[in-house]
């Protein structure tokens, strides 16, 4: 069990953090944004490696980043099973509040986006550079 973990749960459930980043059990970082963004800015640092996270919402595009950064552990609040899956090919211990079918996207309608660009991909580059694109689209969009 990760030292921390609890009040990394308690700070996402108080909605205080969506991403709680620890080393050694130990909270070192944490903090908010939508999707996908605080663990691809925790990767863009170089900051995950053989690290432990808890993040309020993991699916298989989070599973593919956190892979890609070597992290050793990985609490999602609610995750989907294509994530959980993932996390377990590729031998990283983990744990979850909800287990969902899938991740959906804001407003309810079809899968998540970022979901959608990696539900073919197992490769961790493609998978980093579907998420990076479809991210780009998106934010031109708005």
């Amino acid at each position: 069990m990760i030292k921390d973990l609890n009040k990394a749960i308690d700070y996402i459930k108080s909605g205080e953090a969506t991403c709680v980043l620890m080393k050694d059990g130990e909270i070192i970082d944490k903090t908010s944004g939508i999707g996908v963004k605080p663990i691809l800015g925790f990767l863009e640092s170089n900051r995950l490696k053989d690290m432990q996270i808890a993040d309020k919402v993991i699916g298989k595009a989070a599973a593919m980043l956190l892979t890609l950064g070597g992290v050793t552990y990985v609490h999602g609040e609610i995750m989907s099973k294509s994530g959980r899956d993932y996390l377990q090919q590729k031998g990283i211990a983990l744990s979850h509040g909800l287990l969902v079918e899938n991740i959906i996207n804001r407003d309810g309608t079809d899968l998540c986006p970022l979901e959608k660009s990696v539900v073919d991909i197992d490769d961790l580059q493609k998978g980093y550079q579907a998420i990076k694109d479809t991210i780009a689209v998106l934010m031109a969009k708005k």
